[in-house]
């Protein structure tokens, strides 16, 4: 049996494990804000009261990596007010803009943009079933990239990945970024491969010019039966929908395709559609064609034509998904910003966006699990053996050790005795 390409992607990880309808990923963010909110009103309570019974105020800090988290910062458990949480639109306002951040660290780091755009996704898929109010985002983003280096085979070292990206405001450890890894491995339940559409449209740009120099011989439903007249007919493609059809000159034909349209389909799929949920919603090459709408609509629709019978009632299903698809990804912020026409109207589309931002780093400070802020004492706290004795009570310490010791005497009785290392008969 042949397996095409379509057959290979839905036996993929991303295809079974990530891939929802609009109504399946609201209701999972549902049910993970809720199931958050209740956790942090439920730990807050509890550490108000363990910290009105002690002498200790600042029992709750610690170097959790993230910027700002000093001893005097107000959190949820110093303060009296009610806990105020956050509602999944502040969410994924939150998540988006740390994904933003990630691209940016990405490119600090000068990986390439497959590991950017996994980074990403692996931080999207992560909050899918957790809540930035449990770990926070500056803490799993670093990570995060560092996982998506090692899968893309792009890795750096732990010591130079965080001396790279520690600032004289933040010193970033080596612990900071392993803390969290196990946790992240586990949300994305080992599931490191993601499919990008980076590819795909490389491969729709070739075929175009294969087209546009008479070449092409691939599987043809168009009204253009032969190569030449596949030719004939790009070169006559208009600019605009609804435009004249004016024969092109072959170099204006190759620069359009090649340069224009290409450069800007890129940039909405590298900047643009790791913001959205489009890899949840739809196919890479789905993706790609819904940016190449963007970029360049009436040479996508005559590529589209020309591998789909048009008559068929699949061009039109297709047709409406790749359309639903462009128009998330021109909703966003991010291509309102590349169509800007200067500086003035970019800061006017941002300027919203980095006022709530702010607004939602301040509410988070009081509506923070504070069992989960330090995640370097915590993962400390989940090794067996490098656990201090202050994070586990007497009981638990006394049970391992009696545990530890029953399994070696098993082992003993099974195995014998090990072996003196000064050849001295054992005991």
């Amino acid at each position: 049996m042949k397996l095409n390409e379509n057959d290979l992607y839905r036996a993929s990880t991303q295809f079974r494990q990530w891939s929802f309808t609009a109504e399946q990923l609201a209701a999972q963010r549902a049910k993970t804000n809720l199931q958050a909110t209740e956790r942090v009103k439920l730990n807050v309570a509890r550490q108000r009261a363990q910290r009105a019974q002690t002498a200790d105020p600042d029992s709750t800090s610690g170097n959790s990596g993230i910027d700002g988290s000093g001893a005097n910062t107000p959190n949820a458990v110093t303060s009296d007010k009610e806990v105020d949480c956050f509602t999944v639109a502040e969410e994924l306002t939150f998540l988006e803009d740390f994904c933003e951040r990630t691209i940016k660290l990405g490119r600090h780091c000068e990986f390439s943009v497959n590991v950017i755009a996994t980074a990403v996704q692996f931080l999207r898929r992560f909050y899918l079933y957790n809540s930035p109010m449990t770990y926070h985002a500056q803490n799993i983003s670093r990570t995060a990239m560092f996982l998506a280096g090692k899968s893309e085979g792009e890795h750096k070292s732990l010591e130079t990945f965080a001396a790279h990206i520690s600032s004289e405001k933040t010193t970033v450890t080596p612990e900071h970024i392993l803390a969290p890894e196990y946790l992240i491995v586990q949300a994305l339940r080992f599931n490191f491969d993601v499919k990008h559409p980076f590819r795909a449209l490389k491969g729709g740009i070739l075929e175009l010019m294969s087209m546009a120099n008479g070449k092409y011989d691939g599987p043809n439903h168009s009204n253009y039966p032969t190569a030449a007249d596949l030719s004939t007919a790009i070169h006559q493609v208009p600019r605009r929908t609804g435009g004249s059809d004016v024969r092109a000159a072959s170099d204006e034909l190759t620069h359009r395709i090649m340069t224009e349209s290409y450069s800007k389909a890129a940039k909405i799929l590298k900047e643009t559609a790791p913001l959205t949920d489009v890899y949840f919603l739809y196919t890479p090459s789905q993706i790609w064609l819904a940016a190449y709408l963007l970029a360049d609509e009436p040479l996508a629709l005559f590529y589209l034509r020309v591998k789909l019978p048009q008559a068929s009632p699949v061009f039109d299903k297709v047709l409406d998904a790749l359309r639903e698809c462009a128009a998330i990804l021109s909703s966003h912020r991010s291509f309102k910003n590349m169509v800007a026409s200067n500086a003035e109207e970019k800061a006017k589309i941002d300027a919203p966006h980095k006022a709530e931002v702010k607004r939602l780093i301040k509410k988070l400070k009081l509506c923070q699990d504070p069992d989960k802020v330090d995640l370097v004492k915590l993962n400390q706290a989940q090794k067996r053996d490098a656990v201090q004795g202050e994070d586990l009570d007497e009981h638990k310490a006394k049970r391992r050790k009696m545990d530890r010791e029953a399994f070696e005497k098993d082992s003993n009785a099974f195995w014998g005795p090990e072996l003196s290392t000064n050849g001295a008969k054992p005991a």
